[in-house]
């Protein structure tokens, strides 16, 4: 009796070991881009959307395929960007611009309630950041010169490739800006009211290559995208950025609340943005959520990257 019952203590004592044990919060760990790791806070859960490997060896075939579609259109879209908004004609952007990417979504809860955030993050590589630099420096030397005073922010003035160190000197000498109030508000006017010609010019791109359609159809279709593109505008209280010492080296943080307006509905979002420069290429990560959200968030990713403020500036 004596031995079933120092039995029964045994099994009792790790039931409650077992069940403490369940019942502390453990961290999760999140792929931060090129090698980089971070954990969550202990109360935050991050859980995996999509994950696509920086070493191609560990990806599987769907993966593969992903970061091939994602490349080619990444590639696609700089280059019609370069060709609609380049003052002069530049080399065509080639290979690979993502070398890897993962999504998650990140859930915590305090006093104010639940938050969720979706966490992307891209490996943007070194090939594509060094042809943006070749780019800068094209257009710097072709465009006339009464142009050029316009241009005395382009990044090939100071660096003619991309290296960790140079990325990190540079922003260590980052003067961090922070646009609210009136200033923000004229900034936006001047967006917005570009914004429905921006909206129907790459729709027409877009229905120039559909030939199933009908001549009628297309103008039917664009007459009502034309009709909505009129009703959208953004808006936003505050947009900043600034260079920041991490665990994982200089980095550039910055971010963006706002609101994007729909015939008279709104949707708020907040977006906060690190950029940490790696051998490799340069880490972004992205989170975006709720805008009643963004303090929450904020202080996470401060646990997260361990952030301490530089001075910056010259």
């Amino acid at each position: 009796m004596r031995a079933l019952n120092k039995k029964m203590m045994t099994l009792a004592c790790a039931t409650c070991l077992t069940v403490g044990m369940g019942a502390v919060a453990c961290a999760d760990t999140v792929d931060l881009g090129y090698g980089l790791y971070g954990s969550t806070s202990p109360t935050v859960k991050a859980v995996e959307a999509m994950r696509v490997p920086t070493d191609a060896k560990l990806r599987n075939n769907e993966q593969s395929q992903i970061i091939s579609l994602a490349n080619k259109a990444a590639v696609d879209a700089v280059n019609a960007s370069m060709k609609l908004q380049a003052p002069v004609q530049v080399e065509p952007m080639k290979g690979d611009v993502l070398d890897g990417f993962s999504v998650y979504q990140l859930q915590g809860t305090d006093k104010q309630g639940h938050h969720v955030g979706q966490l992307v993050v891209v490996d943007y590589s070194k090939n594509a950041i060094d042809q943006v630099i070749g780019m800068n420096k094209t257009i710097l030397e072709k465009v006339p010169d009464a142009k050029k005073a316009a241009m005395k922010s382009s990044i090939s003035k100071y660096v003619d490739s991309y290296s960790k160190e140079k990325a990190q000197q540079q922003l260590q000498g980052l003067k961090g800006n922070t646009i609210e109030g009136a200033k923000l508000a004229k900034d936006l006017k001047t967006i917005n009211d570009k914004l429905p010609a921006q909206i129907m010019g790459a729709f027409d791109k877009m229905l120039a290559t559909d030939k199933n359609l009908s001549p009628k159809s297309k103008e039917e279709i664009r007459s009502y995208v034309d009709f909505m593109a009129k009703q959208v505008s953004l808006d936003a209280t505050h947009v900043a950025y600034k260079p920041v010492q991490t665990r994982y080296g200089t980095a550039v943080t910055g971010d963006l609340r706002g609101s994007l307006k729909y015939d008279g509905f709104r949707n708020t979002y907040s977006l906060i943005g690190y950029a940490v420069p790696t051998d490799k290429g340069v880490a972004l990560q992205l989170l975006l959520s709720d805008d009643s959200s963004h303090d929450y968030w904020a202080n996470e990713l401060n646990h997260m990257y361990q952030t301490q403020s530089l001075k910056g500036g010259k």
